[in-house]
């Protein structure tokens, strides 16, 4: 295991966790998870150097979709919620890991990287 460099933040670890449903019965069909870093810690130009975050209003939503509608055209479903957690990274991040989490041969001081 890696010790984490100067001037490196050690990041929390967060789970995230969902249950997915059968659409027409509601009954559930699949549990999951996924381990994140805990974002809301990091500091700028230490963990992250530049931020983007595109906004819509839901008047141009509409107003594309009823155009798509009119003129005939296809429209597409995008998943945003997923962006962050599954953007590339430019660099290193280190993480604590989580609570009671082991790894075998290796003496636990909770960074990851």
């Amino acid at each position: 295991m890696e010790e984490v460099p100067p001037k490196m933040q050690l990041l929390d670890s967060v789970w995230a966790t969902r249950r997915k449903s059968k659409i027409g019965t509601g009954e559930i069909c699949k549990y999951k998870a996924r381990l994140n870093a805990h974002w809301g810690q990091q500091e700028h130009d230490v963990t992250y150097h530049e931020t983007y975050a595109s906004l819509l209003m839901w008047a141009t939503i509409r107003l594309i979709l009823t155009l798509s509608i009119i003129k005939g055209c296809h429209s597409r479903q995008l998943d945003f919620v997923l962006a962050h957690p599954q953007a590339k990274l430019d660099g290193e991040v280190y993480m604590r890991l989580p609570k009671d989490f082991e790894i075998p041969g290796c003496k636990q001081k909770g960074a990851m990287s």
